[in-house]
């Protein structure tokens, strides 16, 4: 195995195999819930070639591995013999858990529950938007955009956004603890064809009991069937709490598909359809309004927003805009960000005298590239303080640059050099959009790649030099 030596010094370091409760891991950390955590030898943790840091949680401690956790992971679980668990979504730290101790835990809650519910659906948005992408430059090329698998792949790239309220139904009942099918089934009633019928007809208001509600075609919408599987959740749970067990097979979903689809079709659909809209309308007026300052702003403090988890919480917003507008202004301003980090751990890795930490700088700098930005981050620019600084200025300035230029995003996604394709026009009216977002990428990598050399920081390791 690869990582035998690293993983045979990692158990030895927490106390032994026996001293392991629990082993787990999120997209850049080890996670290993411990008997006893005074067993910890962080030094000798943090002097391992593969280990970017050690952060200690109550009896948690984790170790900060960057893009290769997975692998040393599935290796970790195979040698130990522990039982594998599922990854965690979301990076906890030292900030993130500050924030939680002295804001109580209403506001983390929040954002955790955000990317619970939208953090799972997006590889596949940004699949679909890819080959939505992939399409556009085969039209360039020659394809013949009135031929039959012209109009299939184009079937099949849109499809997600068409029914997108079914996976959103699905990952919300998961979050929200009630029966997937009966979310599902309720999402079925609000986006019965009935709807869309009758919204072709002309029809704008309907009728349950006597009591009128505005009808809404709820496909590619976000916010309605979010808000309809919370409520029917409560729903589920009165049930199952009051009806005699023999009886809930069938009285519970019964019941809250009977309660929840009228209450959601007459109020809470048309009023979260209503809010989505405004919600998505506001962000482009912000952005068409603000020009340079409001990319300067969210590009400067996007990363702020990722160290405190709070990014999870603009989800929502890109979704919306992609489905509703069929584009975004955000993206191109947290690309920016993304490489600002990777400019600001290429600096590190250029100004660095410290072999190891030039090794972690480097693969977190290509990791960052590709849009992975949580081993520069964690590993490396909030570390040195310094560095961070720098790759938030960068951000600012490209940032800036992407909204004052009114560029746009197209599809889902993690904003990347990699991947590029989420910022073709698929229209065709706008060819140069791609061209100008990677121009503005490449301007915050290499002012915060600057700003880090120029800059400096402190090593906290001053062995294993070079020379």
């Amino acid at each position: 195995m690869k990582y035998t030596e690293t993983i045979q010094e990692i158990i030895k370091n927490v106390g032994g195999k026996e001293n392991i409760e629990i082993a787990t891991h999120c997209m850049t950390r080890l996670r290993l819930n411990l008997k006893d955590n005074e067993k910890v030898n962080e030094e000798a943790l943090k002097a391992l070639k593969e280990v970017m840091g050690v952060v200690n949680k109550g009896n948690q401690t984790q170790i900060i591995i960057g893009a290769a956790v997975n692998e040393m992971y599935d290796e970790f679980i195979e040698y130990t013999g522990l039982k594998a668990e599922a990854g965690i979504e979301e990076n906890i730290d030292d900030v993130k858990q500050d924030l939680k101790n002295k804001k109580g835990n209403l506001l983390t809650k929040f954002f955790e529950t955000i990317a619970g519910i939208f953090n799972p659906i997006v590889p596949a948005l940004a699949g679909a938007g890819l080959v939505r992408a992939i399409l556009t430059i085969a039209v360039v090329c020659g394809l013949d955009n009135t031929g039959n698998t012209y109009t299939v792949i184009n079937t099949i790239a849109n499809g997600i956004f068409t029914f997108l309220p079914f996976l959103l139904a699905a990952s919300a009942a998961k979050q929200f603890k009630m029966d997937k099918f009966v979310a599902m089934t309720i999402c079925a009633g609000m986006m019965s064809s009935t709807w869309a019928s009758l919204i072709a007809e002309g029809t704008e208001s309907f009728s349950f009991l006597g009591i009128p509600f505005t009808v809404v075609n709820y496909s590619s919408s976000v916010l309605p069937i979010v808000f309809a599987i919370w409520f029917a959740s409560y729903i589920e749970k009165f049930l199952r709490k009051y009806i005699p067990g023999a009886l809930k097979i069938i009285l519970v979903p019964c019941l809250t598909i009977l309660i929840a689809t009228p209450i959601s079709l007459m109020t809470i659909g048309p009023l979260a359809s209503w809010g989505g809209d405004l919600l998505a309308n506001a962000v482009t007026v912000l952005f068409e309004k603000g020009g340079v300052f409001a990319g300067i702003i969210y590009g400067g403090i996007y990363s702020s927003m990722v160290v405190l988890g709070i990014q999870h919480g603009m989800v929502p917003v890109l979704v919306q805009g992609i489905t509703a507008q069929g584009f975004n202004y955000i993206s191109p301003a947290s690309g920016a960000a993304n490489m600002g980090q990777a400019g600001a751990a290429f600096g590190v890795w250029l100004k660095s005298k410290n072999r190891k930490n030039k090794t972690i700088a480097a693969s977190a700098t290509v990791a960052a590239v590709t849009g992975v930005t949580e081993p520069a981050i964690y590993g490396v620019n909030f570390k040195y303080k310094k560095p961070f600084l720098a790759a938030a200025i960068g951000g600012a300035i490209g940032g800036g640059f992407a909204s004052f230029l009114g560029l746009k995003a197209y599809a889902m996604g993690g904003p990347s050099f990699l991947n590029f394709a989420m910022f073709i026009d698929t229209t065709g009216t706008n060819s140069m959009n791609v061209v100008w977002v990677m121009v503005g990428f490449a301007i915050a990598f290499v002012v915060a790649a600057v700003l880090t050399f120029i800059m400096g920081f402190e090593e906290e390791d001053a062995g294993n030099r070079e020379g």
